[in-house]
């Protein structure tokens, strides 16, 4: 009997800790997973380098969404050719519906209307800056440091307006022209 007392003890206990230890393992997991999380400013952390200039945010549950797997894109194959021409394919490469059709046209005109601006404004810089030697102001006849930084400044427009059109150079051949579709 006291053999049987004895057993009976130690399953208890064993079964007994190992309850234990897993409520505890479940509880460590449960608060190592809900560190402290601070707001500061548009950031979000747990590991704030001002801890005066953040917000203590109150601990929330977790929520996990699962997203949804990109469709497989039709693969069309790039026509080599010496220069840039828009791609003609007879169906829209996001699908038949007529709406999105409608915006990628839409798309298409506006980055062309940005290319014509992004030019025009291009021939207004070139057209100032004079091959490196633009016309003086009144202003900068005395001060000739002056009319340095306006001749730096009109040559730092002019590339970064250039790099502008080669972008939306790019982004116009990257959209293809459908077919059969009114052109705006």
């Amino acid at each position: 009997m006291v053999m049987f007392r004895l057993l009976t003890h130690r399953r208890l206990s064993s079964i007994l800790g190992g309850v234990l230890f897993g409520a505890g393992m479940s509880w460590g997991v449960a608060a190592w997973s809900q560190e402290v999380i601070y707001r500061c400013g548009n950031e979000y952390t747990n590991a704030p380098r001002d801890i005066q200039q953040c917000e203590r945010m109150a601990p929330q549950a977790v929520t996990v969404i699962s997203g949804t797997r990109p469709a497989a894109m039709r693969a069309v194959a790039p026509a080599v050719s010496p220069g840039p021409e828009p791609r003609t394919t007879s169906e829209s490469p996001r699908g038949q519906n007529p709406q999105q059709i409608e915006r990628d046209l839409q798309a298409r005109t506006i980055v062309s209307h940005e290319l014509d601006k992004a030019r025009q404004q291009l021939n207004s810089l070139a057209q100032e800056y004079n091959n490196g030697e633009p016309v003086k102001w009144a202003s900068e006849s005395r001060h000739h440091q002056r009319y340095l930084d306006r001749v730096a400044s009109l040559k730092a427009a002019i590339e970064r307006t250039q790099r502008d059109i080669d972008s939306l150079q790019r982004e116009l051949d990257r959209r293809p022209v459908v077919a059969g579709a009114r052109t705006p």
